[in-house]
């Protein structure tokens, strides 16, 4: 029974690891076809580059890190510089434990988008792991000024007063984190199409 259990994981391994392979070939012949036509609209190159990095999510999701790195760097062949590319980035490195150059990479994201809360929420994630708690602190209070409805820089902000020993201050962090949790859209309505 064991080694049939083993055998199925096995063939799940494989069956992820071929999908994988499968995808990064489309994907690549994809960015080769849309790299010929260079005159392309933006909106396509955006949907390539928006493509590469879900799939680079997803592999991340699932700890393939080197499919994920892929992604991430076809995406990054057409926006070097995209925010989005940067924070993915920072994400990767981050995961495979490399704090400094994810802080860094999210310091560059947020140089080019100086008002995303995601890349402020990972940054001070990622200074509070680096004991870097007041600059964390900083951080994650910006992300709330811009967003005050985000529940999770709420809760990032109670997880670093708490580390520093501020217990009343965090406290009301978690409970507005609680609040503002309960709620909270699945997903951010900045993400649902106008049109349906």
């Amino acid at each position: 029974m064991g080694k049939n259990s083993s055998s199925k994981h096995e063939g799940s391994q494989r069956a992820s690891s071929l999908a994988a392979s499968r995808l990064e070939q489309a994907m690549s012949e994809i960015t080769m076809q849309s790299s010929s036509m260079k005159q392309g609209p933006l909106q396509l190159w955006t949907a390539l580059e928006q493509i590469w990095l879900q799939a680079a999510e997803l592999f991340m999701e699932q700890q393939h890190l080197k499919e994920a790195g892929f992604c991430i760097q076809e995406a990054a062949s057409l926006f070097p510089t995209s925010h989005a590319v940067l924070y993915m980035r920072g994400k990767l490195a981050e995961m495979k434990g490399n704090l400094e150059e994810a802080r860094q990479l999210y310091d560059e994201a947020l140089t080019v988008n100086p008002a995303g809360v995601e890349i402020m929420h990972s940054l001070g994630l990622v200074l509070s792991r680096l004991e870097r708690r007041d600059l964390a602190q900083k951080v994650l209070r910006d992300a709330i000024r811009i967003q005050t409805t985000s529940h999770r820089a709420w809760n990032s902000l109670g997880e670093v007063l708490q580390a520093q020993g501020k217990n009343e201050a965090a406290i009301e962090c978690f409970l507005t984190a609680l609040d503002l949790e309960s709620s909270s859209p699945v997903i951010p309505f900045t993400v649902i199409p106008r049109e349906l």
